[in-house]
């Protein structure tokens, strides 16, 4: 029973699609007190407002006096101190290295670290950092859910349901602790929490699928939903292709993927109406995204294990200029002469 779960003190890195979606369910239960930290809009918004979830799953709206101290990433050191019982990464892949590192004074002997990123290379980093600083447990983790930011302080969710955290020890087996955790999440309306013996193996396996998935909705365009890929001969097949490139790439690192998975995986896509990976959305917005998180590291991966990845290197080729324009990377790129018609995101609309 509800009434029967410890009480906890969450501290949310980002009040994001994942962020803001996860720690409003939680905030649901009660004796779960949730804390952010975010800065300008999402700070003022949450500071008045509270968190507000527009989704599949239930609307939600948790009032600012229902949640822990919400916190100024840029004015850490004149915020509150206490000891949180998880903090939760809901940032981008590359951001969860500096954000970790900022959450450092709220964490306390047994604090959880749950990281909530796309990708499998950052997850070391994370164990590594926990590790040094002697106090603290990291745990693997991932997330799947399809939501975005409608406004700061205000998410939308319209696809995957419900939502899942899967987690777990990076070996061994659950402390009790994590299973508290676990308890909590299974308490929250509105998602779900997977806690899992071979918590590696499930973040694989996602990570699969949202490689191939971003590799050909990206490259593609925003028509490619994932409903659509099945459906085009030619699409399908690349993204079988590159899952069967990661799948193998899998398996030589000695993580278990059994092929049966793929075709759940199939049957996921064409049953996700209208979705699409917030990668892909970040590199059609013209932001910087998690394409070197993801594609990146597989191209990476696969030359250091000497697995061959070609559909995720092409894919990774013809995406990696929008991300690096969109992080104001100097490039040998010039503007077009007068009357030239371009699109994208450097240039914007031509004219008429």
């Amino acid at each position: 029973m509800a009434s029967e779960l410890p009480a906890m003190k969450w501290l949310i890195f980002g009040c994001g699609g994942v962020g803001g979606y996860f720690g409003a369910r939680i905030a649901q239960v009660p004796g779960q007190k949730v804390s952010y930290i975010v800065r300008n809009k999402a700070l003022a918004a949450l500071k008045e407002h509270g968190v507000r979830i527009t989704s599949i799953c239930g609307d939600v709206q948790i009032p600012a006096a229902d949640l822990g101290p919400t916190l100024d990433s840029q004015n850490l050191d004149k915020e509150e101190r206490f000891v949180a019982d998880v903090i939760m990464l809901g940032c981008k892949a590359w951001e969860a290295e500096g954000c970790l590192r900022m959450c450092e004074p709220w964490c306390g002997p047994n604090t959880l670290v749950l990281p909530l990123q796309n990708g499998v290379e950052g997850l070391s980093t994370i164990k590594e950092i926990v590790s040094s600083w002697g106090k603290g447990h990291a745990l693997a983790g991932c997330c799947n859910i399809v939501s975005a930011i409608a406004e700061p302080g205000h998410i939308k969710h319209w696809a995957a349901n419900p939502p899942y955290i899967t987690f777990g020890e990076f070996a061994g087996a659950p402390t009790e602790r994590t299973q508290q955790v676990k308890a909590i999440l299974d308490a929250a309306p509105g998602m779900e929490g997977h806690l899992e013996d071979d918590a590696l193996a499930k973040i694989w396996e996602k990570f699969t699928f949202i490689c191939s998935t971003t590799a050909v909705q990206a490259t593609t365009g925003p028509h490619a939903t994932q409903d659509v890929i099945p459906q085009i001969p030619e699409l399908y097949l690349t993204w079988r292709t590159a899952m069967t490139e990661i799948i193998n790439l899998c398996h030589s690192y000695g993580i278990k993927y059994e092929m049966e998975q793929l075709e759940k995986r199939v049957e996921a896509l064409k049953a996700a109406v209208g979705a699409t990976t917030s990668c892909s959305r970040d590199l059609w917005n013209g932001k910087p995204s998690e394409v070197d998180d993801l594609l990146g590291s597989v191209v990476r991966m696969g030359k250091e294990q000497k697995v061959p990845v070609p559909t995720i290197s092409a894919c990774y080729g013809t995406l990696i200029l929008r991300d690096r324009i969109a992080r104001g990377e100097t490039l040998p790129i010039k503007a077009p002469t007068e009357g030239h018609r371009v699109l994208g995101p450097m240039w914007g609309a031509p004219s008429a």
